[in-house]
């Protein structure tokens, strides 16, 4: 399974397949369903369950949820094929398995108030980020700046000392064995990539890189996770420009090997040269 070359697709994208709102697209990923895989993970549940409710559900109720949502869970199985990224244990590197994502989705509704405190949590950090440059002038400088900025002193420092001042992620890369906080060290453990996914991501936030609108609180969330699950694959694509910018930028300062196609590039490159 794993020799075939890996497509994440964004939620969005496996959306607009179903709906078939963007020209091209179902013919490209026709193209590629059979000879690659093109997977989806716990992040596009989590899409999933948010654009149905944004609310708990009780277990009685999982069940009429799940039956609203048959179209959509049907989609993902015919993209996917049931092959999903899944994070590893513990220090596991992440995976991929087969599995029904009405299994994950479950799952992601039975752990739901989680999220709510999440979504709080950031929209308050962009916010109190957004306060910082309410003119928005730091942010257009920065956001200009070439692909590798990060690994200017000035930049890599600070992602350094974010990242050596998290106690809980020293002592998980300690006992990971890891030699440093690049690929394809961070690679042998999901917990550490995560980790350093969030806070590298919560950075661009702060120095006012393609900065996300504070409304958007909730989808940055699923787009970071999106982001750690997407280094399992071979190419990445997403319809959202915002965060094509950012994840080239992180997948970069990271090494990650991950090449990073927007939606009109899979769509004009089509399914011959992937």
């Amino acid at each position: 399974m794993t020799a075939k070359k890996v497509i994440y697709l964004d939620y969005n994208i496996f959306e607009s397949y179903r709906v078939n709102d963007v020209e091209g697209l179902r013919a490209v990923v026709d193209g590629l369903k059979d000879d690659h895989v093109l997977p989806y993970s716990p992040a596009h549940m989590e899409d999933l369950a948010s654009s149905l409710a944004w609310r708990d559900f009780e277990e009685d109720e999982i069940k009429v949820v799940l039956e609203r949502c048959q179209e959509r869970l049907q989609n993902v199985i015919d993209i996917s094929k049931m092959v999903e990224v899944f994070p590893g244990k513990e220090h596991q590197p992440t995976q991929i398995v087969v599995e029904h994502p009405g299994a994950c989705l479950v799952r992601v509704l039975e752990h739901f108030a989680r999220n709510r405190f999440l979504d709080v949590r950031e929209r308050l950090l962009l916010e109190r980020i957004k306060a910082t440059d309410t003119k928005g002038e730091r942010s257009s400088k920065i956001s200009n700046l070439p692909v590798d900025f990060l690994s200017a002193t000035e930049y890599a420092l600070q992602i350094q000392s974010k990242l050596e001042a998290s106690r809980e992620l020293m002592n998980n890369k300690k006992e990971a064995g890891l030699e440093d906080f690049k690929w394809p060290s961070i690679s042998k453990s999901h917990a550490v990539l995560e980790h350093v996914f969030e806070i590298l991501m919560n950075y661009l936030e702060e120095v006012r890189f393609r900065p996300e609108e504070v409304k958007k609180s909730r989808s940055r969330m699923h787009d970071v996770t999106h982001a750690i699950y997407a280094t399992k694959a071979d190419i990445f694509v997403t319809g959202d420009d915002r965060f094509y910018h950012k994840i080239k930028v992180a997948y970069h300062y990271l090494n990650v090997p991950t090449k990073i196609l927007s939606l009109e590039e899979f769509i004009k490159q089509g399914d011959s040269s992937l």
